[in-house]
């Protein structure tokens, strides 16, 4: 009879846990634009939506005489049941730089992912992007004789800061 008892007992608490986790996930309100095609947060979907390829590069120069070291935008969109970011919905959650975020924001389009499933039934999906440069600015050393450019004698080359 205890055998019993703790198969029984196993399945209530996962469920339990289960449901648990759905309480975690904020329920996502149906896009105003598309009613009949709703939009899903990453943990209601069986399989999220996944970066597809290396993200473009963003055409960014940094300020010459600006002192910041690392750039970061962070953005949120849906990305549709083909892959493709929805531009009406794309909207900067935040920034270190406006020059660095309108340059990342200009790379969104061309972003493709793998579309993300509920089940077998691909489903649009609210994602987050970031993208973040760390730069290192270097002092190097040429000499009177118009010799090659060197790091200062016993220095070596640091690694730029993390974003």
């Amino acid at each position: 009879m205890r055998l019993l008892l703790v198969p029984i007992l196993l399945v209530c608490v996962s469920s339990s846990l289960q449901a648990q986790d759905k309480k975690r996930c904020a329920d996502t309100p149906v896009d105003s634009t598309n009613p009949a095609s709703p939009v899903y947060q990453e943990c209601h979907v069986k399989r999220k939506a996944s970066l597809r390829g290396t993200p473009p590069r963003p055409d960014f120069s940094p300020n010459p005489g600006g002192s910041t070291a690392c750039y970061r935008a962070d953005f949120a969109f849906v990305v549709d049941t083909s892959g493709a970011p929805e531009l009406s919905t794309v909207r900067r959650v935040s920034s270190t730089d406006p020059s660095f975020a309108e340059a990342v924001e200009a790379t969104i389009p061309r972003l493709r992912y793998a579309p993300a499933r509920l089940d077998s039934t691909l489903v649009r999906q609210v994602v987050n992007f970031t993208s973040s440069v760390s730069l290192l600015r270097v002092v190097m050393v040429s000499s009177s004789r118009g010799g090659s450019l060197s790091p200062p004698s016993g220095s070596r080359m640091p690694r730029a800061p993390k974003c």
